[in-house]
């Protein structure tokens, strides 16, 4: 069933009755919503009783007058978008009163389609207007603490090397577990670039259909393709002057990957569609959570690109590698979710620090925005946490190996829970488990798994969907494995 669209209400003011019902007429009741008044005092009256979209106010009225009103309704907290209307067109009139606050001005007699054109461009600026605020604010929560914050030993020499390579106009690959703050490294990065004050453009490679993401990346012109009805610029062009950030860069297909690699090479965009190449000056920050080393030599990631990416390579630290940063970013976190009094109990700081974090940074923030709904009085327990951090248990894959991690405690319920309750939860635990360890057994190759198992391919994917596993982390613990040994082996010779 298809939502009830609120249309706009639209607050006229003027004296003159007849004037007041043409503009209404004008503009269509079937349209907007429509309140009327004949003075000043009654203008402000309404405006503290209702929520007004847009006021056509005229400049003329007996009492309080237009441009009083005009200065009344400015001084407001959020003042609506205001038109004048008046019969005195001096273009001395008109400067006034828009450098009073007021969005137009319209002068009488109009045309009924200026009316409306006006109308209608004042009420998209201003949702143009609170959108952006809209979206600065969205910006700055899923950023959370908007800083790097820690003291552990591997952010410090993050840090360090974070004041060299920003000045810098290099290019950067940025790699580390999923939700370790790949996106919030690269907008330190560009804060610290020569280009801080130019745009900053994110794009997630895995997030945009493949048939798109040429469209995404380098724009197209109208008619291109089906679908395709107006020119877009691109998010190359969109950066220009700024920065690109290509998060998850390692699942961007090989067609895409050879027409960035020219992008980079000759800083020049050409649209889908033909057209002009326009030159760009953008730098480029890439990241991933995948072996990249490994695809390349699966032929699945251009090598020449990999190196073109890789001037600059920083490597996050997982969550579990930092120490005492987990609880600095717990209270950050509870903070920033409107609990910036509350305490942590000895007890949730020991569950915190214990847990193996799997999914990193970004595991924390939810846990934490968990605790903030959950806990009263000011101070988090043990019960306002996600159920897995209280029995120490992982939800995804850590580091080590699932089947080396030992018996685990007898699990227990609170009073009530019931017996099916407590069945699907053991079954969960199980499957978990069972299929972290076959997906570790062979590398995270979900081929090699699924035949193990005895199940379909895709099967097996809808299965770890299902259970939050990334088969993609386990080869990367994989990988750090096989590091570490080739390195011991090096040791030894």
């Amino acid at each position: 069933m298809a939502m009830n669209v609120i249309p706009k209400r639209i607050l006229v003011c003027d004296d003159e009755a007849t004037a007041r019902r043409g503009m209404v007429r004008a503009l269509g009741r079937e349209r907007y919503a429509f309140v009327e008044c004949e003075s000043g005092i009654e203008c402000l009256e309404m405006l503290d009783a209702l929520d007004v979209d847009l006021v056509l106010l005229d400049l003329r009225m007996p009492g309080l007058d237009g441009r009083a009103t005009l200065d009344r309704i400015m001084e407001r907290e959020s003042p609506p978008p205001v038109v004048m209307i008046t019969a005195d067109s001096q273009l001395r009139t008109a400067v006034d009163a828009v450098r009073a606050g007021a969005s137009d001005f319209l002068g009488k007699p109009f045309d009924i389609g200026e009316l409306r054109w006006c109308v209608e461009r004042t009420l998209d600026g201003a949702a143009m207007a609170r959108e952006n605020r809209r979206l600065r604010q969205e910006v700055v929560r899923l950023q959370g603490p908007g800083k790097l914050l820690g003291g552990s030993a591997p952010m410090v020499a993050l840090r360090r090397d974070l004041e060299k390579v920003g000045p810098a106009d290099a290019s950067v690959l940025i790699r580390g577990e999923t939700g370790t703050g790949k996106e919030l490294v690269a907008r330190e990065i560009h804060r610290l670039s020569p280009v801080a004050d130019g745009p900053f453009v994110a794009l997630n490679c895995a997030a945009v259909p493949e048939s798109l993401l040429e469209s995404e990346l380098f724009g197209h012109r109208k008619g291109a393709f089906t679908g395709a009805d107006r020119d877009r610029l691109g998010r190359f062009r969109e950066a220009h002057g700024g920065t690109l950030f290509l998060d998850e860069i390692g699942d961007m297909p090989l067609a895409a990957q050879a027409k960035l690699l020219r992008v980079l090479q000759e800083r020049v965009v050409e649209p889908l569609g033909g057209g002009k190449p326009v030159e760009v000056q953008v730098r480029v920050v890439a990241a991933t959570h995948r072996d990249l080393e490994a695809l390349c030599e699966q032929s699945a990631f251009r090598s020449d690109l990999y190196y073109r990416l890789r001037v600059v390579e920083l490597i996050l630290p997982p969550l579990r590698d930092r120490g005492r940063d987990v609880i600095e970013l717990a209270r950050a976190f509870l903070a920033s979710a409107g609990k910036d009094k509350a305490e942590l109990d000895p007890a949730v700081e020991s569950a915190l620090s214990a847990y193996p974090w799997p999914g990193n940074v970004r595991e924390l923030r939810n846990a934490m925005e968990r605790a903030a709904i959950f806990c009263a009085d000011d101070r988090v327990f043990l019960e306002d946490l996600p159920r897995e951090l209280g029995e120490g248990r992982a939800v995804g894959p850590t580091t080590a190996s699932p089947s080396a991690a030992g018996p685990t405690r007898a699990p227990s319920w609170p009073e009530g829970t019931g017996f099916q309750n407590a069945k699907v939860e053991m079954v969960e635990d199980f499957e978990r488990r069972f299929f972290a360890e076959i997906l570790d057994r062979h590398g995270g190759n979900v081929s090699r798994a699924a035949r193990d198992a005895d199940l379909h391919r895709q099967n097996l994917q809808k299965k770890l969907r299902s259970l939050g596993l990334d088969a993609a982390d386990f080869r990367e613990s994989a990988a750090q494995r096989r590091a570490g040994r080739e390195g011991s082996d090096f040791d030894q010779t």
